[in-house]
């Protein structure tokens, strides 16, 4: 199996699974990754993804041998469209999606990890936009993604030079939320991934869309839609539940509905 799925609890965990080739992409590893995404995305026990690689690196970007056996522009713009819908579905799951990176997120592997809602990197680990070396531009997002974490400043010197950015340079630029020893990384995942599971799932999923989006939104649209999105929350039994734990000092238990 090129990716491989399996649940703890209410935490969903898919890694890609191609360590021979550092997890580059193909279009098969690409259609499993979507297909794991949506598995975890439709069954209603799993509250919280991790997303990452088998192996020694998390992706290294685009499989070398697949992207040279392109032989037409109209070939190369679908195996490009095609294999960056994993981006697309990564932003749009109404789920948290965690990324652990465990090594190298190169080229689309760097903007693969973008696409994820929080980073937890190993110590060390290298990310790279390392398109330019072989004559690319960014692709999988990385143009919508990484401005928006960095700034457009820092997010060109990223592309034109291809520089490796260490996990914790990118905890300093802010898109690496926590940076762990290696052999710790799995079981710290873990750990923060069973507690964001036991969290109103209905309000996260209304605080991933809305921030997702608001960068293309006035202040009168953000506000607009937090009203509405406010008034269901407040008649949903988890706000219930909420309100309820609060004033009987007791930990919720959230249904997510």
């Amino acid at each position: 199996m090129v990716v491989l799925t399996e649940k703890k609890g209410n935490v969903g965990w898919i890694y890609l699974n191609q360590p021979k080739s550092l997890n580059s992409i193909t279009n098969e590893l690409a259609a499993g990754a979507l297909a794991a995404i949506e598995e975890m995305e439709q069954d209603a026990d799993v509250r919280v993804i991790v997303f990452t690689g088998a192996g020694r690196a998390f992706c290294a970007g685009g499989n070398l041998q697949a992207l040279d056996a392109l032989d037409t522009e109209n070939a190369a713009r679908e195996f490009v469209s095609t294999v960056g819908e994993v981006s697309q579905a990564l932003f749009d799951c109404p789920k948290p999606v965690i990324g652990m990176i465990n090594g190298v997120a190169a080229g689309a592997g760097f903007n693969l990890a973008l696409a994820c809602d929080i980073l937890f990197a190993a110590e060390g680990v290298k990310f790279i936009q390392s398109f330019s070396n072989i004559g690319l531009a960014p692709d999988f997002g990385g143009h919508y993604f990484l401005p928006r974490a960095i700034g457009p400043w820092l997010a060109k010197k990223a592309m034109f030079d291809a520089a490796p950015i260490t996990a914790e340079e990118g905890q300093k630029l802010g898109f690496v939320n926590a940076v762990y020893p290696a052999g710790e990384l799995q079981a710290e995942t873990e750990k923060y991934a069973e507690w964001l599971a036991a969290r109103a799932p209905l309000a996260l999923a209304a605080c991933k869309k809305l921030i997702n989006h608001s960068g293309e939104m006035t202040l009168a649209e953000v506000m607009e839609i937090e009203s509405i999105n406010q008034a269901q929350l407040l008649m949903s039994e988890d706000c219930k539940e909420g309100l309820a734990a609060f004033a009987e000092k007791r930990k919720p238990v959230f249904s997510g509905k």
